[in-house]
C-alpha cells in the first residue's frame, strides 16, 4: 500500500491504482480512522483499486485548531482532492455513519464521479436524533476546549480487531476513539453535522445507491434508513438481523458480501 499526505494535512493510503479495475473509496465514521476498513482492504485489494483517507483531525491526519477547518462541505472536497490526486474519474463511493454523510455531500456535488452510492448505518436527519438533541447543550463545549492549549499533531491507528463483537455504546472503545481524535476535534466535528439539513442531500438523487443497516442499530434507528430509501429512487435497503451501529467493525463477512455484489453490478 501507498500512503501520504495532502497539503492539508490529510493522510491517505491506497494500493497500485489499475485503471481496468474498478475502484472503491471509504470514508469512515466519527472520531475513527481509515483502520476500520483493514479487513475489506484485505478482501478487495487484489481486485479493486482501493483509496482509504482519515478525516481531518482523525487518525494520522493532522489536527488543526480551527473550527471552520472542519466544515463538512470541505471534508468532502477532500474526496474529489485524492481523486485528483490518483486520476480517478469514477468509482464506488462507501461512508460509514458520518462517513456516510460526507459521501451524501460529494455526490450532491460531484455526482459525474461516482458510479454507486453506499451507505452503511446512515441517518440523513442526525440532527433529529436523540443522540443530537441530548449533546446539543454541550455544543459549548467546545467553545471551553478552544481555550486550552493545543499543539498540531497526528493521531494513530487504533486496531479495531481489539474491538471486534463490541456494542454500540462500548465505553473502552469509545474514550479510545475520542482520546485518539482528541475532544477539541470531536466537538467541533458534532457541531459541524448538526448544521447538516439531510433532506437537501438527498433530493432528486437518482444514482444507484444501496443502503446497509445493522437491525440492532441504537445510534442512529433502522426506520430511518427505511425511510431515506423511500427518497432516493432506485435505492436498495439490506438490514442485517445480528448487526448494530458498529456493522463495518463487526459484521465484515456480510458487510463485504453486500458491498461486492452491487459493486460489481454492470461492471463500472
Amino acid at each position: 500500500m501507498v500512503e501520504g499526505y495532502l497539503e492539508n494535512g490529510v493522510y491517505y493510503r491506497h494500493n497500485a491504482i489499475d485503471e481496468r479495475r474498478r475502484t472503491l473509496v471509504f470514508v469512515h465514521g466519527l472520531s475513527g480512522s481509515l483502520s476500520a476498513w483493514r479487513p475489506y482492504e484485505e478482501r478487495f485489494g487484489n481486485d479493486f483499486n482501493l483509496l482509504f483517507f482519515d478525516l481531518r483531525g482523525h487518525g494520522k491526519s493532522i489536527k488543526k485548531n480551527n473550527f471552520n477547518y472542519y466544515a463538512l462541505e470541505l471534508i468532502a472536497d477532500d474526496i474529489g482532492a485524492l481523486a485528483k490526486l490518483l486520476g480517478l474519474e469514477k468509482f464506488v463511493l462507501v461512508g460509514h455513519s458520518f462517513g456516510a454523510l460526507l459521501a451524501l455531500d460529494f455526490v450532491k456535488k460531484r455526482p459525474e464521479m461516482v458510479s454507486r452510492l453506499i451507505l452503511l448505518a446512515p441517518d440523513y436527519r442526525i440532527s433529529q436524533t436523540l443522540r443530537a438533541k441530548i449533546a446539543r447543550p454541550f455544543f459549548g463545549l467546545a467553545r471551553v476546549v478552544d481555550l486550552k492549549p493545543f499543539r498540531e499533531r497526528a493521531g494513530i491507528h487504533i486496531d479495531y480487531s481489539k474491538f471486534f463483537n463490541t456494542g454500540d455504546w462500548d465505553l473502552k472503545r469509545i474514550f479510545m476513539d475520542i482520546k485518539n481524535t482528541s475532544l477539541r476535534v470531536y466537538c467541533y466535528c458534532i457541531w459541524q453535522a448538526d448544521k447538516i439539513d439531510g433532506d437537501k442531500m438527498i433530493e432528486n438523487l437518482k444514482l444507484p445507491t444501496l443502503i446497509v443497516h445493522g437491525k440492532k442499530d441504537t445510534v442512529f434507528p433502522c426506520s430511518d434508513s427505511a425511510r431515506m430509501v423511500k427518497k432516493i429512487s432506485g435505492a436498495i435497503l439490506k438490514i442485517i438481523p445480528n448487526a448494530n451501529h458498529i456493522l463495518v467493525i463487526n459484521n465484515p463477512e456480510e458487510v463485504g458480501d453486500e458491498i461486492e455484489r452491487f459493486a460489481e453490478q454492470n461492471n463500472r
